[in-house]
């Protein structure tokens, strides 16, 4: 049998048609998987069709171990029967979604896009956002039956349409999410006899949830279920967001995921209340506070919510705007284990979802080499910040980077977009909360400056604001914001260190008041966190807990030292004072934001918070259109301006436009 030959089903334009699968019924699971490969019209879509997400190969099978799928020709082919070689994964989905009787329809990108051919590749690529939105139905194959995902899969089914039947996705929006949100906490913290009839159903739901969902928490079924390796590939989030109809098949279980997704959400709702009698069988040590923090943490949100943004602007509801590149690229790789076989796919992958694609003018390119993703990824970042007029996008260009030989060599302001990122000190949902700072001024806008004659290709020209130069930092990087009393003990002794000296200098920055107010606002980057009220911009309470929270660490310090009647005396008086929530802990909260962050001081008096990689010398500096500064660090490349990009910062005393009558614009020039 003959190696299919893509000639045999050219396509003839490869930027508007497609390859489709139909694939030959068997009532037999064992029986040769057979097919016929037929080119068809994408615009519009000449034949229905059905298309498949699924993972190319799992983590125990390496990407060459393959199975023979045969290709069924023309009948007057000198040879009528073809092989392709397909993976393992494919062929266990294409066994499980063959029907005994009736051909089934499919658009596959293995078998679909030839991909030896760069040239189609590219231009198949480029087309997918379009081919899963133009698809009937998207199969989502999370492989074969085990560890209880039949079980997994039913509860799915039964809970979300209990949850579907009661009205939960009229709570889906905008204005009605709050109503639910309080109904569930009444569920979780009031007497039942208090809550109105429609808290009461919705609590029934929970009821069930939790009584059906128990003994799979207790046995890691859910665990299991999420850990499939579908979730955390960076194609399938497009793939799961375009077609309307979505359904996740696993074994010979089929469940539409919009039921899946508020069976998650029920199923999240009832472990927040295993504290009332009602729902006792989620308690401990039945099913351990880990189990719970599983279904806290479960992958599948950031699928839902990139999924719901894109239907809603597709369907046009009233402030539905879709989601630009740079949100998806922070959505999946910032604090997030997202993977991609090619590098450049983490781009490519995102581009059929991005409203904003088009506008930026990325475009799909599959040259082999380093040196061609760095291109890529030069590129994009270029345009998010210049097309895009998002500076921030800077905040991701973060060290170490991955090797050359993964991403070729990267000029310092281009982030890689490897998986796990450190988000920004300064991240806001921009759709519902207002900003917090303007930096370079409400209303800036980025302001981009033509590089150098023989620069343009690496270096990034951007106008902007010099703060001042840093003169001093502390020892330490605040690397880890676990509780540790002595950790604190010494973020808090060298920042304290670093205060004092600013307030020795006599430049006029600030009033000597607002200078003594960096003491509390720096740790924080003046944003104070609290449960009750969110994220906020500091206000003396921050400086009233920042004095609790110090004066916290150095009691916990003491009676450390202590032994006997004096250790218990003191020890129940901090028992106390952590009871009625007097020990800053809020304070300490809104100090993680500045993980990885180091304070520093600069030769006019500013204080802030600069990357771990900064270093005496380096240079705070504001961009037309950015919201926070950035430290810079000076190079000699030939010409005047020229940078290397360090990291984001927090400065004091310019996060509001200050620097707009303070300073002078210029040009910087990043490499």
């Amino acid at each position: 049998m003959e190696r299919f030959n893509y000639d045999l089903a050219p396509l003839d334009d490869a930027s508007t048609q497609i390859r489709l699968i139909s694939l030959s019924p068997s009532p037999s699971w064992s029986a040769p998987l057979q097919c016929r490969i037929t080119t068809a019209s994408l615009h519009p879509p000449s034949q229905p069709f059905k298309a498949l997400s699924y993972v190319w190969t799992t983590r125990n099978l390496p990407r060459d171990t393959t199975y023979p799928l045969q290709i069924l020709t023309q009948t007057d082919s000198p040879s009528p029967t073809h092989h392709l070689p397909i993976t393992i994964s494919l062929e266990a989905a294409l066994r499980s979604l063959r029907h005994p009787s009736s051909i089934t329809v499919l658009w596959i990108d293995q078998i679909s896009i030839n991909q030896s051919s760069i040239p189609e590749k590219t231009l198949q690529v480029s087309l997918m956002g379009k081919i899963y939105a133009s698809a009937t139905q998207v199969l989502v194959w999370l492989g074969h039956a085990a560890d209880g995902s039949d079980l997994i899969m039913d509860f799915f089914a039964e809970t979300g349409a209990e949850a579907r039947a009661w009205g939960m996705e009229g709570y889906y929006t905008r204005e009605r999410s709050s109503l639910l949100t309080g109904m569930v906490h009444n569920i979780s913290s009031s007497p039942a006899e208090d809550e109105t009839t429609t808290t009461l159903e919705l609590q029934k739901i929970l009821i069930r949830a939790a009584e059906r969902s128990a003994p799979l928490l207790r046995a890691g079924f859910f665990r299991s279920w999420f850990r499939r390796a579908w979730f955390s590939r960076v194609w399938v989030v497009q793939e799961f967001a375009l077609c309307a109809d979505t359904v996740f098949v696993c074994g010979t279980k089929e469940v539409d995921v919009d039921l899946v997704k508020m069976a998650v959400q029920v199923l999240q709702f009832a472990s927040a209340s295993f504290r009332r009698d009602e729902f006792a069988c989620l308690r401990p040590p039945g099913v351990t506070l880990v189990r719970h923090q599983e279904v806290n943490d479960e992958p599948s949100a950031r699928l839902f919510s990139v999924r719901a943004r894109r239907q809603n602007y597709v369907l046009k509801k009233p402030g539905s705007e879709g989601d630009k590149l740079h949100v998806l690229l922070r959505k999946l790789f910032v604090g997030r284990d997202t993977e991609a076989t090619e590098h450049r796919d983490r781009v490519f992958g995102l581009l059929g979802l991005a409203v904003d694609a088009e506008e930026l003018g990325v475009r799909v390119d599959y040259t082999p080499g380093a040196e061609a993703t760095a291109r890529v990824l030069t590129d994009v970042a270029r345009a998010m910040i210049l097309k895009g007029g998002r500076v921030d996008v800077l905040c991701y260009a973060q060290f170490p980077k991955l090797s050359e030989r993964q991403v070729g060599v990267l000029p310092s302001w281009v982030p890689d977009w490897r998986s796990g990122l450190s988000p920004s000190y300064y991240t806001i949902t921009e759709t519902v909360d207002p900003h917090l700072y303007a930096a370079s001024g409400e209303g800036s806008v980025v302001e981009g400056v033509d590089p150098p004659d023989g620069k343009k290709g690496d270096v990034l020209g951007l106008r902007g604001y010099v703060v001042d130069t840093i003169e001093q930092l502390v020892e330490d990087a605040w690397t880890n914001m676990l509780w540790d009393h002595v950790r604190y003990l010494r973020y808090f002794t060298q920042f304290e260190a670093l205060y004092q000296a600013s307030l020795e200098k006599t430049h006029p920055i600030h009033s000597r008041e607002r200078k003594e107010e960096s003491r509390w606002r720096v740790p924080i980057g003046d944003v104070y966190w609290s449960a009750a009220l969110g994220s906020r911009r500091a206000t003396t309470e921050a400086a009233i807990e920042h004095t609790r929270c110090v004066d916290n660490v150095n009691e916990f310090h003491a009676v450390m030292l202590l032994e006997g009647e004096e250790l218990e005396r003191r020890e129940s008086a901090w028992q106390e004072r952590y009871h009625a929530r007097l020990i800053g802990a809020d304070y300490r909260e809104s100090m993680t934001i500045m993980k990885g962050k180091r304070p520093f001081s600069t030769k006019e008096g500013y204080l802030g918070m600069g990357p771990a990689e900064a270093e005496v010398g380096d240079a705070v500096v504001i961009f037309c259109g950015g919201r926070v500064p950035f430290v810079l660090r000076p190079r000699d490349g030939g010409c005047e301006n020229m940078f290397a990009f360090v990291g984001e910062a927090y400065c004091d005393g310019v996060m509001d436009g200050e620097m707009l009558e303070r300073g002078k614009k210029q040009p910087f020039f990043l490499q």
